[in-house]
């Protein structure tokens, strides 16, 4: 049975939605930030009672490669990522949640610049309902932005924007 969205569960799926996990069954993510790992680890247990003994740590150069293999959650995950445009239509929690997964996987910030790479033509239709502007991996608009992830997002708590 596929478990209702929450807020946890959109935000796992837009941080996932920017791995590179290879096998279909596998969920994860690539980081350095210690705060996006424990999320993961948090989520993964408390929303898919996966057990602690199945995350899976590898040291990376420049951080850490964490994942768990579970077809069901990966496919749930997978089927919220392709239905975004669908599912994130309005500014609210899940949405927020969501934008703010996509972009602690794969933000940047620099003193002028936002973007998220990679961010698919569906990321910036999403994004265009939800009044953010972009163009290629660059957010345009960044305080709307910033007020829609500001709740969910560690990586903007991180950089204390």
């Amino acid at each position: 049975m596929e478990k209702k969205l929450t807020p946890s569960i959109c935000y796992m799926a837009g941080l996932v939605s920017k791995s590179n996990e290879k096998d279909k069954s596998a969920v994860g993510i690539q980081t350095g930030i210690e705060e996006i790992e424990q999320r993961f680890v948090e989520i993964a247990l408390k929303e898919f009672s996966i057990e602690p003994t199945k995350i899976i740590i590898e040291e990376q150069a420049g951080g850490r490669h964490l994942f768990f293999y579970h077809s069901r959650v990966s496919k749930q995950l997978k089927d919220i990522c392709a239905r975004e445009t669908y599912l994130f239509k309005k500014k609210d929690k899940l949405s927020s949640s969501y934008v703010a997964g996509m972009f602690d996987g794969a933000g940047h910030v620099t003193h002028t610049t936002m973007t998220i790479n990679p961010l698919s033509t569906p990321d910036a239709l999403m994004l265009e309902n939800l009044g953010v502007h972009t163009k290629g991996n660059a957010v345009l608009n960044i305080s709307n932005f910033m007020s829609l992830i500001k709740e969910s997002s560690l990586l903007l708590e991180r950089y204390s924007i």
